[in-house]
């Protein structure tokens, strides 16, 4: 009996490790009022848009209420077919009409370096069309940033709206657990990853190691996490944030159809992106929560059978600590908590999905373009 709790314990153990702590914005700082000696930096803010004449609204509404806004505003119109340009146009964002993406490039890359030519600010700021920001939560991350330099990501705090929402708790967890940010080991552990949703750095540095157009970015999926490569191995400081108190966002609100598409075309590659050692912590954690899962009912199945308490003990232990984790990073329905093994069950079978996507057929579809993989999410 004793020895069958020793590896869902240190497994369950190994969730507060990986999240121990999340740096976020929720606490209300003094941001900086541009005394350093260098003043407040210009700022430019690059949107790559593609279809999102639904979503950019808000983003931009959040930019024209901030208390220090932007000094320009570039939406990047990335070959959309509906009116993403002209609504953005209206809402005052200097639009840049995207040109027809290159061989060898990714969307969300190419986007990104036009939008960088246009640019005049000296700090960069990458924001998707589907965030937005809280009234001083732009002074904040740039504040953030000038305080770390290099390259700062920073994950959105997720708000869901829709039951089928629910179904991306897990990979929001997986996703910054991975990242190695978060442990007690704190800034002494550089993330692997640097949150494409929103990224800062400045101008100088940008181009010093090469931005999107670097050959080890503008071709790949996950462009955050070659970013954050070529940063580091050029001498530059990493750091990652939660949003929570700066900069939210809401993933994949058209359907379930979209949610299964958007996770599928790149968690498998983020998965055997990072450090071997967490990934194998990754795959503990998930391993638990999946023995948590089954555990309540084979113990109920078997003939009596003593174990009901402690398998009911532990489903109720992963779930409190889903709880613990979850209303950090993002607002999800009770619910989806309780009944934990609908989601966890659902991120099995979308992960398997996305393993065969990348590294089986080596194609992946995201907004209405086949992009071809080399089974590490790159673009041949």
């Amino acid at each position: 009996m004793a020895s069958q709790l020793i590896l869902p314990t240190i497994f369950w153990l190994i969730g507060f490790y990986l999240m121990w702590s999340i740096p976020s914005f929720a606490e209300k700082d003094q941001v900086g009022d541009g005394s350093a000696p260098d003043g407040w930096p210009s700022v430019s803010v690059i949107v790559p848009a593609r279809n999102e004449e639904q979503r950019i609204p808000r983003l931009l509404r959040s930019l024209a209420d901030q208390t220090r806004g932007p000094d320009e505003i570039i939406v990047v119109d990335d070959c959309s077919s509906d009116h993403t340009a002209r609504v953005a146009r209206s809402m005052g964002a200097a639009v840049l009409r995207g040109k027809v993406l290159p061989s060898g490039w990714t969307g969300k890359p190419w986007a990104c370096w036009q939008g960088v030519q246009h640019a005049t600010g000296r700090i960069l700021v990458f924001l998707d069309a589907d965030t937005w920001l809280e009234q001083d939560g732009l002074a904040r991350i740039v504040e953030e940033h000038r305080r770390k330099g290099g390259l700062l990501g920073v994950q959105p705090y997720h708000v869901t709206c829709k039951p089928y929402e629910q179904l991306s708790a897990f990979f929001n967890m997986i996703l910054m657990a991975s990242t190695n940010a978060f442990t007690p080991h704190g800034e002494s552990l550089p993330p692997v990853v640097a949150f494409g949703a929103c990224l800062v750095c400045s101008r100088e540095d940008y181009l010093a190691v090469g931005g999107h157009q670097h050959e080890a970015v503008r071709g790949v999926v996950l462009e955050d996490i070659a970013l954050a490569r070529i940063f580091r191995a050029q001498g530059f400081p990493v750091s990652a944030r939660g949003g929570r108190g700066a900069v939210s966002f809401r993933m994949y609100p058209q359907g379930l159809a979209q949610l299964i598409e958007g996770w599928s075309k790149s968690f498998a590659s983020g998965a055997f992106s990072i450090r071997f050692a967490f990934l194998v912590l990754n795959v503990a954690w998930v391993a638990g929560f999946f023995s948590a899962s089954i555990a309540p009912l084979e113990a109920f199945l078997a003939p009596g059978s003593s174990h009901i308490v402690v398998a009911a003990l532990f489903h109720c232990l992963y779930a409190l600590q889903m709880w613990w984790v979850l209303r950090r990073i993002g607002r999800f329905r009770k619910w989806a908590i309780v009944f934990f093994p609908v989601p966890l069950f659902f991120f099995g079978i979308v992960m398997l999905r996305s393993v065969i996507l990348i590294h089986v057929l080596r194609r992946v579809t995201w907004r209405g373009r086949s992009i071809e993989t080399t089974g590490r999410g790159a673009a041949r």
